[in-house]
């Protein structure tokens, strides 16, 4: 079907599409929640695709590629709505929308609030590294490659964020 498609058959990029889709869309929407946004980075994602259809190999997974396409486009609408909108407002969005629904929703926001304004004192390398690694759903790899360090430094800079929001949820248990 790839190669199909490489020499321009429509049918072919069509039955791609069809199929891939859906498990792509999820993979959006679960991270993302904004189905609008989701929509438009297939979309580009799908037609970057199609353009360099000629230029990617006959062997190519394209699965494979299309879930990395997405990855970094990901990253990137997650790291410019961070910058955009503030740290501490989407951080506490992002909280609130993944935690298990229990306990009241003024102490979840509160608490979510907290963390946010924990993570917004932390140095940016640290908090971009935390905000992609479990945000962005990125491996530790592939946020070296994103921000242009290493992998260990990555290591180092998750582990920090993590250790300042256990301390965190350890203080907000006991007030």
């Amino acid at each position: 079907m790839w190669q199909q498609t490489q020499h321009g058959d429509h049918r072919s990029f069509r039955l791609l599409y069809e199929r891939t889709i859906v498990p792509l869309t999820n993979r959006v929407y679960r991270i993302l929640g904004d189905a609008d946004l989701t929509k438009d980075i297939l979309q580009e994602v799908f037609i970057s695709l199609y353009q360099k259809r000629t230029e990617l190999p006959a062997d190519l997974n394209v699965m494979g590629y299309l879930q990395n396409a997405v990855k970094y486009k990901i990253s990137n609408t997650l790291r410019d709505r961070l910058s955009r909108a503030g740290h501490e407002e989407e951080l506490s969005k992002r909280y609130l929308s993944i935690q298990a629904d229990h306990g009241h929703a003024y102490e979840k926001k509160e608490l979510g609030r907290r963390i946010g304004a924990r993570l917004a004192t932390l140095p940016e390398k640290c908090r971009q590294a935390f905000m992609l690694s479990h945000f962005g759903d990125l491996s530790y790899k592939a946020v070296a490659h994103e921000m242009g360090i290493s992998v260990k430094t990555v290591e180092k800079h998750v582990s920090k964020a993590l250790r300042v929001l256990r301390k965190e949820l350890d203080n907000a248990n006991y007030n």
